[in-house]
This record gives structure tokens, sequence and C-alpha cells, in this order.
């Protein structure tokens, strides 16, 4: 099939991408392109997939230079007839629904954030009828509205994930330093189970009162913070460590399907997480990890983590979220598609 990409530009499309997105949508596009498929990417200009073709507009992932209207151009140039695509896979959100009633090319817009606002809600029920997949079936219940054709976890390359059995006496927090996230309530839990804790993710804008208040924390023994890492760096340390902490705000923030927990299983590490979006999904708890509702919780599950078989968390991702499994639920999805296209 000749199959049309669209991806975010808020991050560039790779499967070494530090963007949950980015990374997922790299991963589909180059085991596509395996499986014999034309792909065009429509990206970053910095992107690097298999795909036949890159199609960019903007060079880099926005930083502080959003703009809209290249957005939107990025997004209406995947519609354009001329490239005569079979069908084409959207992944930013509401915003391809604009062009979908435009074609005649079978559109299927995939759902991978689990917040939208008012307006955006809005938009979303006011085109339900066309096609849709979510990347997890917690997606799929809190939009039900929409028309869905199937969900697809995402997937992870194995052979970029090393499996470790000996982890070292430290707790890993990855993931956006915000209040959302839970950084503030991973190192409340690090210091109630009297471990050391490293944190690791971006810190934007919009957060400046809760980064002043967390760099206090910064300070003190026991917790680092080490910056956004790229992909090496991330991997060292999250296979070294005793166990992921992923303590999501649970009334702010909503889990589509976290790749952060999907990385820290694949290679051994078990996951205490709370009950957010898809997260009881992802994690087998008691075996792979644990899924907790309170800071005391995640400190008695920390003590639990030392009896769980680290090769069962690999074992998990084995079965349930690797690419291969990835491209072919979205395979099976694009068949249901078409058929409902004709």
């Amino acid at each position: 099939m000749k199959i049309a990409i669209i991806s975010k530009l808020w991050e560039n499309t790779s499967p070494n991408s530090t963007g949950g997105t980015g990374s997922s949508v790299g991963n589909l596009v180059n085991e596509l392109v395996k499986q014999g498929h034309n792909v065009t990417l429509f990206a970053t200009k910095m992107s690097k997939t298999n795909a036949q073709k890159l199609v960019a507009f903007k060079s880099k992932p926005y930083n502080e230079d959003y703009s809209e209207i290249m957005e939107y151009v990025t997004i209406a140039e995947a519609f354009d007839p001329k490239y005569k695509f079979d069908l084409i896979h959207a992944h930013v959100e509401h915003k391809s629904l604009f062009f979908g009633n435009l074609t005649n090319t079978p559109t299927l817009h995939t759902i991978r954030y689990g917040e939208f606002f008012d307006q955006e809600t809005a938009l979303l029920k006011k085109h339900k009828k066309q096609f849709f997949a979510a990347n997890s079936k917690a997606l799929i219940t809190k939009y039900p509205y929409l028309n869905y054709l199937g969900y697809s976890y995402n997937g992870l390359d194995l052979s970029k994930f090393p499996f470790n059995d000996k982890p070292k006496p430290y707790l890993f927090f990855l993931g956006r330093i915000s209040p959302q996230k839970g950084a503030i309530d991973a190192i409340k839990i690090a210091k109630k189970a009297k471990m050391p804790i490293y944190l690791a993710g971006k810190m934007v804008e919009a957060d400046q009162v809760f980064i002043k208040q967390i760099k206090q924390e910064f300070k003190k023994k026991g917790i680092t913070y080490l910056g956004e890492l790229n992909f090496k760096e991330k991997i060292k340390y999250l296979k070294n460590a005793y166990c992921l902490l992923q303590p999501t705000d649970t009334k702010n923030f909503f889990e589509a399907c976290s790749n952060t927990i999907l990385e820290s299983m694949a290679v051994g590490t078990p996951v205490i997480t709370t009950n957010s979006g898809s997260n009881k999904e992802l994690v087998q708890h008691g075996k792979t990890g644990f899924i907790i509702n309170s800071v005391d919780q995640a400190v008695k599950a920390v003590k639990k983590a030392k009896d769980l078989k680290r090769e069962d968390c690999r074992k998990r991702i084995e079965k349930y979220f690797t690419i291969e499994r990835m491209a072919n639920g979205y395979l099976k999805i694009y068949k249901k598609l078409i058929n409902k296209a004709k």
C-alpha cells in the first residue's frame, strides 16, 4: 500500500525520539516499510526513519516558536490529491479532522493523547463519524462516542532495549518535570523509602512556579536531576534502576499509552505507577510492577519490588508491545478502513 503518515511537529519522528509520538510513529513507519509498504512521512526535516519519502516544512521541533500555520501547512499537504495515497494515517489528534471529509482517500485519525480542551472535544464530537483508532482501550473508554475501528498499543524495537537482571540500588523518574507527572511525589517516595533517586526529563515555561519549588529539592542529598537525556543515556539509567517511579496525578493527567512504562519493563525494570489512563493495561500488578494510589502505598511497593522477577517485565513487552504487534494491529485497522470507505 501507498501510505501517508502524518506526525507531530513537537518532536522529531524517529525510533530514538525523546517524544512518545515521535518514537512510536517512527517505529510504525519502519515496520510498515519492512513489511513492504510504501510510506511517505510528513514530519520535521530532522526526522529519521526508513520512509521512502519525507515531506517537511519545519526543520526542527517546536521550542518557543510554535506556528499554527506551519502545523496546518504540513497536515494539509498530506491530503493533496497529487500523491494518490491508498490511505492517510494521521497522528495529530483532532487537527486532521478538518481535512478528513474533504478527500476520497480513506483517512484514519489515531488519538494518542488523553487530554482535550472544551473546543477540541466539541470538534471531536462534530466529526465523530470519521474513522478513528486509539493506542489503548482506556482512550476508547474515555471518548466512547468516536467511530473507532480498533486500537493498537505502542510498540518497541526490542533490539534497542538491552535486558538487565542486575540493577543498582536507586529509583528513577523519567518524564516531564511537572506536577501532572508526579515529580514531587516521586521524591517523597524516595525519601520515605530511604533510597536515592535520579530524575530525568524536560522542564517547560508553563511550570515555572513548580520548577522553582522542585529545584530546592534537587539541592538535597540523594536527589539528582539529570536534565533531558538522549536515548543512550536514558537506557543506561533505566536498565540499572531498581524500579521506575511514575506517580502520575490521576485527577489532572491521563496516560494514553506511556512509552516510559513500556521502555522500563523492556529492560527489566519494574514500574510503580498510579491508575492513570491505560497504566493498568500495561503494568501487570504484582508481577511487572505495582499500581498505587498514594505515596505510602508506593513506599510499600518499593519494598516489595525486590521480589519481582525482572524477566517477567521483559516477557510482557515481548508478548504484547513489540513494533511488529503494533504495526500488525494497524494493518488490520487499515483493512477495515478501506472496506468501510468503499
